[in-house]
């Protein structure tokens, strides 16, 4: 049987080894151990991206860009840009590309009062591009009414329900996107996202999750007035055809979305990039099917428990060590799993830990002081 004081420091060390491991547990539901995990798991991407990136992916994405030089060329609005948005689509159509993709708002009501024609200039890019094969437009949710921008019905007629999906992508609670869905739930079940639609429309097999920021070059643009001048058809179908072609802004201060790193290759040091940026390196990783899962929740909650149980450990030494180590082998584990497909959630084990080196080292200067 132990001693007495032994039995004693014995029950205490359990005692708080259960503290600490209810007290990393309830900090795992706070939203500060949200904003951490969100910064460690940059962190393990930044690691991946600089010494396992997954190289170039193919070449199947190209984006024409509604930038400054563009709005600049056009003398019509970018709200009545029926004719030149027309003509762009006829031209990209004409390249034969695998399908087409819209994250331009399309006019709610007809444009003829202002000019006669006006419509069928659009209503004929459109066609043409349904008649090439998939075309998605992007449907827009009112951030008053949470309900969906209208778009004129002659449009919705050529696209048809499977040519639209929601443009949104979900952000964490630091207001960055990191991940993404390839529906989001509504009152009649659930409707695709833009990128949900997309993928579905041009791949059998699609999956979401966390955006893979290891895959692929920075992306890179054809800016829309130059296709809108284009006349040279081979040049057309060497940059379209068999691609999937996004057409939407690139413009510095409009329809930005944060991301972690910088993915526009004309914007390097961008921590937000326009919209079509972020939706196009979702779609490449959807496509590509390595989008990683977070692991099940018991996970960090098992590793918050492990963590706990060092505080048994009765050498301040040693307990200073296994911390040192334990927080070194986490933050191993965060970007081992992340290359393999899971993202574990491990800032509160981390947090946990920190508690217990603190403890030590308290224990280890009251013994000390006790010694004197």
């Amino acid at each position: 049987m132990d001693p007495p004081d032994e039995g004693a420091g014995a029950g205490l060390a359990a005692l708080l080894a259960v503290v600490l491991a209810l007290a990393g547990l309830g900090f795992s539901f706070t939203p500060l151990a949200e904003r951490l995990d969100a910064w460690l798991l940059d962190r393990e991407w930044s690691v991946l991206r600089a010494v396992a990136p997954r190289g170039s992916t193919p070449d199947e994405i190209a984006i024409v860009g509604i930038d400054e030089a563009s709005v600049a060329a056009i003398p019509q609005p970018l709200g009545v840009w029926n004719e030149p948005l027309g003509e762009v689509l006829v031209r990209i159509a004409s390249a034969r590309p695998r399908a087409i993709a819209l994250d331009v708002a399309l006019p709610d009501r007809s444009l003829d009062a202002l000019r006669p024609g006006l419509d069928r200039a659009l209503l004929v890019g459109l066609a043409a591009a349904r008649r090439n094969g998939p075309v998605v437009a992007a449907l827009r949710i009112d951030a008053r009414t949470r309900g969906a921008r209208p778009i004129y019905a002659p449009y919705l007629a050529v696209l048809g329900e499977d040519g639209l999906g929601i443009d949104l992508m979900p952000r964490d609670i630091d207001g960055v996107t990191r991940r993404f869905s390839l529906a989001i739930p509504t009152e009649d079940g659930g409707f695709p996202t833009f990128v949900g639609r997309i993928c579905t429309r041009v791949a059998r097999r699609c999956s979401d999750g966390l955006l893979d920021f290891t895959l692929g070059a920075p992306l890179r643009y054809v800016p829309f007035h130059e296709v809108l001048a284009m006349r040279d058809a081979a040049r057309v179908r060497e940059l379209f055809a068999d691609r999937i072609v996004m057409v939407g802004t690139a413009q510095r201060y409009a329809e930005r979305i944060a991301v972690p790193f910088a993915l526009a290759a004309w914007e390097p040091g961008g921590r937000d990039v326009p919209g079509i940026v972020a939706h196009a390196q979702a779609l490449r990783t959807a496509l590509a099917g390595t989008a990683p899962q977070e692991a099940s929740r018991a996970l960090p909650a098992l590793l918050v428990m492990l963590a706990a149980l060092l505080v048994l450990v009765r050498r301040t030494g040693r307990a200073l060590a296994g911390a040192a180590l334990g927080l070194a082998s986490l933050a191993g584990l965060g970007v081992v799993a992340l290359h393999g497909g899971k993202f574990v959630p491990v800032g509160s084990a981390m947090v946990t830990l920190v508690a217990v080196a603190a403890v030590a080292a308290v224990a280890g200067l009251r013994a000390r002081s006790s010694a004197r």
